[in-house]
């Protein structure tokens, strides 16, 4: 099976950071970068054709700022220097946020999750968020792509051979099984699982 191809855009206003994420965002294999520019110049990306956008965001600039550019109903991955920059980036409507020293397929792997419509956040960033019980917004129905990987799961696969068998990588199954577990209330895969067949989503 293909794996699914995510539009990808990158903003940032360093040339070389620019140049660092669209060579990191164009290795993967589930996302195609179809530009980069400056943060003064997002209304240029074509809301229709980009999936994600993959910001910079400046010490210096607010999240307001931040995110006023960006074409609206794009998602938005931020990248910041400073965890505690996260709690405001969600609250303005970014969809994630990471480290700006994230290694590159944490960054890939976390770009596709926000594309597909998941929350995609690393141990530091999310603390602040836990820490000051700011509300993520509720994740709705599950995906196509997560129905795939619940009956994968059911079927009693690991994530690697989940990855295998949808083409995908084996941090990207992560992110969905984690949002699976988060949308079903469930604790384990098992409970997942189960959960899942008594709401009649999956036949076992």
């Amino acid at each position: 099976m293909l794996a699914l191809l995510f539009a990808a855009a990158v903003l940032a206003d360093s040339p070389v950071v620019r140049r660092g994420l669209t060579d990191i965002l164009g290795s993967s294999t589930e996302l195609r970068v179809v530009g980069s520019a400056p943060l003064d110049e997002a209304q240029s990306f074509d809301a229709e054709s980009v999936d994600v956008i993959v910001e910079d965001v400046p010490d210096d600039t607010s999240a307001e700022m931040a995110l006023s550019r960006v074409p609206p109903g794009v998602p938005v991955l931020a990248l910041v220097g400073r965890p505690e920059r996260a709690r405001e980036l969600v609250q303005g409507g970014a969809q994630g946020a990471l480290r700006r020293d994230a290694p590159g397929e944490r960054l890939a792997a976390a770009s596709v999750a926000v594309a597909a419509g998941l929350y995609a956040f690393d141990r530091d960033t999310v603390a602040p968020l836990l820490a000051r019980s700011v509300p993520i917004p509720e994740a709705g129905t599950l995906s196509t792509r997560e129905r795939e990987v619940l009956e994968l799961v059911a079927s009693g696969l690991s994530n690697r051979a989940i990855g295998e068998a949808l083409g995908v990588s084996e941090h990207t199954v992560k992110f969905h099984v984690r949002s699976l577990l988060d949308k079903l209330g469930a604790d384990t895969r098992t409970d997942a699982v189960a959960r899942a067949a008594r709401r009649g989503l999956l036949t076992l």
